[in-house]
């Protein structure tokens, strides 16, 4: 695996449930941090599964998030990747694949924690 070309930490903000118009069960995570190259970051982790998948384990998820860069310019990005739960804890890796408003491309993958309300990882370039 490549080396880290960064790393970030949010502190979970807030958490709304809802139902989506299709009838599925989207829980959206409310994050604000800062991670290399981006001193501000403001975004959501998207969760969105039908009601009979709703205890699972693992799935898909997304990512919408803007901040500001180290010039001090605007950027927004999004994300798709997977999650998974990490044996009974309150606790999930999470790895997404970003595409950045200003052209970069990235990997994350990270662990989200319910019950510290932190989603904290590791950034990886994608040439």
């Amino acid at each position: 695996m490549a080396e880290p070309t960064g790393e970030y930490t949010f502190k979970n903000t807030g958490v709304v449930v809802s139902k989506t118009a299709d009838g599925q069960v989207q829980q959206l995570m409310s994050y604000e941090g800062a991670a290399t190259g981006f001193p501000v970051v403001l975004a959501s982790l998207i969760f969105t599964v039908p009601l009979s998948e709703a205890a699972a384990n693992s799935g898909s998820c997304s990512w919408v998030g803007r901040g500001v860069l180290d010039d001090g310019t605007f950027a927004a990005g999004f994300a798709e990747g997977t999650w998974e739960r990490i044996g009974n804890e309150l606790r999930a890796n999470v790895s997404l694949v970003h595409e950045v408003s200003n052209g970069q491309k990235l990997r994350t993958e990270g662990v989200m924690d319910h019950k510290e309300r932190t989603f904290n990882g590791k950034m990886y370039a994608i040439e």
